[in-house]
């Protein structure tokens, strides 16, 4: 077998089939029955079926022998799953070594590293330096079908640590017999859930992936730009989180999980510094001759051993001539006590940092003799802050709606739009009591008080984001502001409508103008620094719209939105709900980013990060380094080096493609006969069977309207259609070649940063989507509904693959990046035998009613997912 580490292009393969033959070994020797044997056999039939092209009728059934039983099946399911959870591991593993090599070889430099921008900037000067950096967020969300459990994680980290000393073309006996026994725990140990899991076990994941990487990795990436370029840094960046915070449409989100939420944050960023503290004072032990101004040293220690008497005790015990390891013990002292808001905690961040400055400035006056310790737990403090994550607040405008109902009275809600605003104005003065009515608007006020008192205690960064969720009337700002102002004047929160479907993304600057030419909202601007920050939904539009006329009205809003900011004088920032799948906005972040309107970067740049997206991404520190060095990069170019926006030609061409892609996706989901033909080709019916995350998959009612976004893409994922990543483009963008716009489109490829992302996204939906198993589904669907809407998917799917190489050039889709369509082209099979097996489950549950084939099913939805690299 070749090492992940070897640059040979089929190495991983091999490490695959290494990690492959110890899981078959260890499952030989665990279970009874030949769970091995018939793993195999079901792979073997599927790899028939697409190499022979067998219709899927013909194929046989695959696991229903007079020899199975369910308990086989569910063993033989599990197999499959742990060889692609092991498959997709040394993916990462392999991507990672990749890096390191090309980073020893920066001729050219790596795509998206901090050598390419330092090299762009050397060639081309410091571009369009801001005037203060722009800022941009990670935001953590929580994810309804996020299959893996953090033991399983835990698990995976431990074998690609002992995977990272792998080399060469076998394996010593020890590490052979430790990754066995590796693999054995991760047999042994129940891949899902038998209870949905809790909102703070949701908390506890996003912790875990700060913990485990973040809280070290995006310092290090920003220390390493600022120190990469000559001039201050144009971009800095945090870490935000609304796992405990959004409360729209999650019963389980109340005011007690958000207290929770808020508490863990400050725990864990206290519990970090300690552990930076305590590497620090290893490190920290220069004796007093070459310390700097070591009486204000000796000053600042006997201030504090007044209060801290024990502890100034033992460390002047322990480090009689070490001065500063004494004062990192004590900063640390100051540490354990400030979430009790005992005498000698912290007030704030700023005192902690500047006790730490005044650390560093006795090490040396010059930064550039800092360990890098100093310097990193410094750029901690900076983005942490004893807050850790700003925590969102989201909840539905109804539910205000019904807040301000039990305050003025019930003809509020028979109100228009401008007799609210004049309801609320003539309140405002001495507004009438807030006496809650019913649980959720109990809540309501519980949460607002809460964020009253963390303000006043904590100060305002772990808290400042209120989002409105289907906001579509200035009315639904200013009632969040009249509560605020109700249950607490002191309390200051950025008010952010939440654009989520066509109609709102098309009409966000309108809500925009309305709500500024209120004399409430221009004074809540005032105490914000005319801030106003408008969150983008990518899930909702594109289940509305079609992922092309989705894309471009989001870009459209923040074209319209942005010219008038500039128009009126405000800063203005955006908040990209984007998802993992590329049916909810997904794809590589660093693209999307490059792809937005050149205005739109400059201020705040907030994306979510979700659910696989946050193990693909986060689980390893070296790819978690990576994957925020291709956002921060990205983000520094596009203040730097801005893309020209579109003209008006290119916006009215691009206008009447999303208008036709619009059009085309939505006569086929709005025919009356759609929703039972989605209903049989897909899993979502069987989805209750899936503890995977803490919300319901349903809003209200078991209908499209109410079926959230998330689960209508994860069911076309498992599939393989992924039918709301695509459909609709073929036919606009064929029938626009058809009329001779091909010269454009090409032209735009090559040079419009928004069109070039959208192209390769549609090209990665295409790749990852499967006719070949997707015509198996149809197994489970009525004929006559088969025959009314496979064909029209075929076509749209053979015309945009076809436009798509049109408007490339190229022979093959994702021709340019060919490690990546190698990665997919030689995944995707390996997935195929879950996707019969849940077909024949389905099938068989369908017909029988059998619950226990349940849990069956949603073992295939996890090796699935797994297998695609997407829930949803």
């Amino acid at each position: 077998m070749s090492s992940v580490n070897s640059p040979g292009s089929h190495a991983w393969q091999e490490t695959v089939q290494l990690l492959w033959d110890i899981l078959h070994r260890v499952v030989s020797e665990e279970e009874q029955s030949a769970v091995v044997e018939k793993g195999q056999q079901a792979y073997m039939v599927a790899e028939r079926l697409r190499q022979e092209q067998v219709p899927y009728h013909l194929r046989g059934n695959m696991y229903a022998s007079a020899s199975s039983t369910l308990h086989e099946v569910d063993r033989i399911i599990r197999m499959l799953t742990e060889q692609i959870r092991l498959q997709n591991l040394t993916e990462d593993l392999h991507r990672i070594h990749l890096v390191e090599n090309r980073r020893r070889s920066p001729h050219p430099p790596l795509r998206g590293s901090l050598e390419e921008l330092r090299q762009q900037v050397e060639q081309f000067g410091p571009g369009d330096e801001p005037t203060a950096p722009a800022q941009g967020r990670i935001v953590l969300t929580s994810h309804p079908t996020e299959s893996t459990r953090r033991t399983i994680l835990q698990h995976l980290a431990k074998i690609a640590t002992l995977l990272e000393h792998v080399d060469g073309p076998s394996l010593p006996a020890g590490t052979l017999h430790n990754l066995t026994e590796l693999i054995r725990v991760l047999w042994r140990t129940p891949n899902q859930r038998t209870a949905r899991p809790t909102v703070m076990d949701e908390v506890e994941l996003g912790l875990y992936y700060i913990r485990k990487s973040l809280f070290h990795a995006l310092p290090a990436v920003l220390d390493d730009l600022q120190r990469t370029l000559p001039t201050p840094a144009p971009v800095q960046w945090a870490i935000d989180s609304w796992i405990g915070g959004d409360r729209d449409g999650h019963p389980f989100v109340d005011v007690a999980i958000t207290q929770k939420t808020l508490q863990r944050h400050q725990e864990v960023a206290v519990e970090l510094y300690l552990q930076a503290l305590d590497e620090l004072e290893r490190t920290l032990s220069a004796e007093p001759l070459y310390i700097h101004q070591v009486d204000l040293l000796n000053r600042w220690i006997a201030a504090h051993a007044r209060i801290f008497q024990e502890q100034a005790a033992d460390l002047q015990h322990r480090y009689p001539q070490e001065p500063l390891r004494q004062m990192v013990g004590l900063i640390a002292a100051k540490l354990q006590v400030t979430l009790t808001h005992r005498l000698g905690g912290y007030a704030n961040a700023s005192n902690f940092l500047q006790d730490v400055r005044q650390l560093a400035g006795h090490w040396d006056p010059n930064p550039d003799k800092w360990p890098v310790e100093l310097r990193l737990l410094m750029r901690q403090i900076e983005i942490f802050g004893l807050h850790l994550a700003n925590l969102d607040i989201r909840q539905h405008s109804r539910i205000h709606t019904q807040a301000m109902v039990e305050i003025l009275g019930p003809d509020y809600e028979k109100w228009d739009d401008e007799q609210r605003i004049q309801a609320i104005h003539d309140a405002w003065k001495t507004p009438p009591p807030f006496i809650p009515q019913s649980p959720l608007t109990q809540d309501l006020k519980d949460v607002l008080e809460l964020l009253a008192r963390y303000q006043h205690l904590s100060g305002p960064e772990g808290v400042t984001h209120y989002l409105v969720s289907m906001a579509h009337h200035p009315s639904d700002l200013l009632a969040v502001l009249f509560l605020m102002h109700v249950v607490d004047p002191r309390l200051s929160l950025d008010v952010i409508p939440v654009v989520e479907t066509l109609d709102d993304l098309q009409h966000a600057r309108h809500l925009v103008e309305r709500i500024n030419r209120d004399s409430l909202w221009q004074h809540h601007l005032v105490a914000r620094q005319h801030y106003q920050e408008v969150m983008l939904g990518y899930s909702d539009s594109t289940k509305d719209a079609g992922s092309l006329s989705a894309s471009w009205a989001i870009f459209r809003a923040q074209l319209d939105l942005t010219q008038w900011s500039k128009e009126n004088g405000h800063q203005i920032g955006y908040f990209h709900g984007r998802g993992g799948a590329l049916g909810r906005g997904g794809g590589p972040t660093s693209y999307a980013i490059s792809g937005q309107p050149s205005g739109s970067v400059r201020s705040v740049l907030r994306i979510t990060q979700q659910g696989e997206v946050l193990s693909q991404k986060f689980l390893l520190p070296e790819m978690a380094y990576r994957s925020l060095e291709l956002m921060i990069v990205s983000h520094a170019k596009a203040v730097l080096f801005p893309s020209s926006d579109p003209n008006s030609s290119t916006r009215e061409h691009m206008d009447e493609i999303a208008k036709r892609a619009h059009r085309h996706y939505r006569a086929l989901i709005d025919d009356p006969a759609f929703w039972e033909y989605f209903l049989s080709v897909s899993p979502i019916r069987e989805m209750s069977a899936l503890n995977w995350g803490s919300r319901p998959s349903w809003r209200e009612q078991f209908r499209w309207e109410d079926l959230r976004a998330i689960p209508w893409v994860f069911s076309w994922t498992q599939n393989r259609m992924l039918l709301p990543g695509w459909y609709g483009a073929g036919h606009a963008l064929s029938s626009f070649l058809e009329e001779g716009y091909t010269r454009l489109l090409q032209e735009w490829y090559a040079t419009w940063p928004f069109w070039t992302t959208t192209i390769h996204n549609l090209e990665l939906a295409l790749v990852k989507s499967d006719l070949h198993v997707a015509i198996a589904y149809h197994d489970l669907v009525p004929r006559p509904l088969s025959a009314m809407f496979w064909p029209k998917i075929q076509e749209d799917y053979n015309r945009l693959h076809d436009a798509l190489l049109t408007i490339t050039g190229h022979d093959e889709l994702l021709e340019d990046q060919p490690r990546l369509q190698e990665v997919i082209q030689w995944r995707n099979p390996h997935v195929d035998p879950l996707n019969y097996l849940q077909i024949e489950l389905l099938a068989q549950f369908r017909q029988t009613g059998d619950e226990a084939l349940l849990p069956l099913i949603a073992k295939t939805m996890e090796g699935i997912a797994l297998g695609m690299r997407n829930t949803g």
